[in-house]
């Protein structure tokens, strides 16, 4: 989907001084509609001369070399068309930490922290917790988690191959790889495969929310992402209920379910989780925004406070074990 021109803008002439580009850069997003076109213009710059910010504006009277000059107004054009900019520079920070990201997963966003915080909180006191990440795309939640709970055992799910790449790549660079099994397949059906009736301390999950009726009224960044990491169905909840139907078998007493929603769902998904998935003790957690983003279930009855150590047998065993 292509921008709506709002204004001209004048062409740039090659050899032109970093301040003259950004200036330049910076006009013709704005008139592409882009929310934030000077922050843009510069994060792209940044990414291409492998710099930071605060770089540019210390050689703000340098002249772009002719190679970086060309390539550079390519990625402002395609900005300008709403490419989001994390596929432009190939990454996204998510929880401090900087993420490879492709156009085959979701760009992460950063209401989606509230399900790393809210887990690490839930889970800290345990010992090896056993955590399934349903459709990790580029594995930032799983790798968030296994940074913050380093004996945690983590299996991430993703049916595409070429987003488990993606999250691999991510874990490989965190020096986690070791805590983290990627398992290809459909939602929670690779982990049934692996027989964890009833072992699993957090079920936890992005899944896609958006009804197919609102896709087109999407921002134009995100019809550039995977369109099965948006499309939540009729409802939006297509994924939630399949998810939370069989959830609470793979789940200890005391254990929780932790999915991201939209706010107008929370009555829908309340209802869900107690009349088809059988859980009592609901919660539902905001953004920083002060949104309903989150809503947890746990697998006991309510008040009921997991307390659960793992045995030295589980302990002994590492994630190429499992």
């Amino acid at each position: 989907m292509g921008p709506l021109i709002t204004e001209k803008v004048a062409l740039i002439p090659e050899g032109s001084s970093i301040g003259q580009t950004l200036v330049w850069a910076t006009a013709l997003l704005k008139s592409g509609g882009v929310d934030t076109p000077r922050l843009d213009a510069e994060c792209l710059l940044a990414s291409l001369l492998r710099s930071n910010r605060l770089h540019l504006y210390a050689a703000i009277e340098e002249r772009l070399p002719p190679a970086v000059f060309e390539t550079y107004r390519t990625l402002v054009s395609r900005r300008q068309a709403r490419v989001p900019l994390a596929y432009l520079t190939g990454t996204k920070e998510f929880w401090s930490l900087s993420f490879r990201v492709t156009p085959a997963v979701l760009v992460p966003r950063p209401e989606t922290e509230v399900l790393v915080e809210t887990a690490v909180a839930r889970l800290k006191r345990l010992t090896a917790p056993v955590i399934v990440d349903v459709g990790t795309g580029s594995g930032a939640i799983a790798v968030a988690l296994a940074k913050m709970l380093p004996s945690a055992r983590i299996y991430a799910t993703e049916i595409s191959r070429e987003a488990l790449d993606v999250a691999r790549e991510n874990a490989g660079v965190y020096g986690v790889t070791g805590q983290i099994a990627f398992l290809q397949g459909d939602l929670l059906e690779p982990v049934f495969a692996r027989g964890l009736i009833g072992q699993c301390d957090l079920i936890v999950s992005n899944p896609p929310y958006v009804a197919t009726t609102d896709l087109a009224v999407l921002p134009p960044e995100a019809h550039y992402e995977p369109l099965e990491a948006l499309d939540g169905g009729p409802d939006g909840l297509r994924c939630h209920q399949q998810i939370i139907t069989v959830a609470s078998a793979l789940l200890r007493p005391g254990g929780w379910l932790a999915l991201e929603m939209a706010p107008e769902q929370e009555s829908l998904l309340i209802r869900l989780l107690r009349d088809r998935g059988g859980f009592p003790d609901v919660e539902v957690v905001p953004d920083l925004g002060g949104r309903k983003r989150m809503i947890m279930a746990c697998s006991a009855e309510p008040g009921f406070k997991p307390c659960r150590g793992s045995s030295p047998e589980q302990d002994s065993v590492g994630m190429n074990g499992v």
